[in-house]
């Protein structure tokens, strides 16, 4: 395989200029062999430039905006055998990282290891609830970079170099149901929902026929079937980003 030296930048007053940084995992991991990508011109699969990973994870090169801006084909390959390879389709259009993991397809999670602290608070008090974190890439794509259910922790991420948002969940509940057995701490959601939920303060079953459900205006735990409950507000999905991330 050829590759391309570098590309040298004069750095003259009012030229703009793009860094593009590349990093390159094999099944999930750094490695140390030496991996190669190139951006290739859609369609006609002309080389543009070639990065070398010499420490078999990144490497990092400074062009002219005009020059690189627009879109490619991104692709990596590992020779250490088995080889390895994978391609995407970014649009360089700012300083941005690209990432590639080069995995046999059978499920190794891609990106590089992040971290991202999370804390959950519900009316004031820290609160265990799903939280999300979900990382548009580069190409525009959408995926899943971790979650965890917390009440002050860290989500172990991966990612590939895009902007990534945490989503907190509030706990929506289970649908309500005749004569269900329910247990301290369910939570339970009529049919018909308006913004209220119903946190079980007794254990028992629950009514054969729906109730009348009450709203924040009655306080404190009241009969529900042979259990007893109190309301509580449902909080709509909150969203944070981009948030920053602590890569590993």
């Amino acid at each position: 395989m050829v590759v391309m030296p570098p590309v040298t930048i004069p750095l003259a007053l009012g030229l703009a200029l793009r860094r593009i940084t590349v990093q390159i995992t094999r099944d999930g991991e750094q490695t140390g062999n030496q991996k190669i990508a190139q951006l290739l011109t859609p369609g006609s699969l002309v080389l543009q430039v070639a990065f070398v990973a010499r420490d078999g994870y990144s490497d990092s090169q400074l062009f002219l905006a005009s020059a690189v801006d627009g879109p490619y084909l991104l692709l990596a390959t590992d020779e250490a055998p088995p080889k390895r390879a994978a391609a995407r389709y970014p649009t360089i259009s700012e300083d941005v990282t690209l990432s590639l993991d080069l995995n046999d397809g059978s499920g190794a999670a891609g990106g590089s290891p992040a971290t991202l602290a999370a804390r959950v608070r519900v009316d004031g008090l820290d609160a265990a609830r799903e939280v999300l974190a979900v990382e548009r890439q580069t190409d525009g794509a959408w995926r899943i970079a971790g979650s965890l259910r917390t009440e002050d922790g860290s989500l172990d991420l991966r990612v590939t170099g895009g902007a990534v948002y945490a989503l907190a969940l509030d706990d929506y509940g289970t649908l309500y149901q005749p004569n269900r057995a329910v247990a301290v701490g369910d939570v339970i959601r009529p049919s018909v929902f308006k913004g209220w939920l119903y946190r079980i303060t007794e254990a028992g079953s629950l009514p054969a026929s729906e109730p009348a459900w009450w709203d924040g205006n009655l306080a404190g735990p009241q009969d529900l079937g042979s259990a007893r409950a109190e309301v509580v507000r449902y909080h709509r999905p909150l969203a944070h980003g981009p948030v920053p991330v602590e890569t590993i």
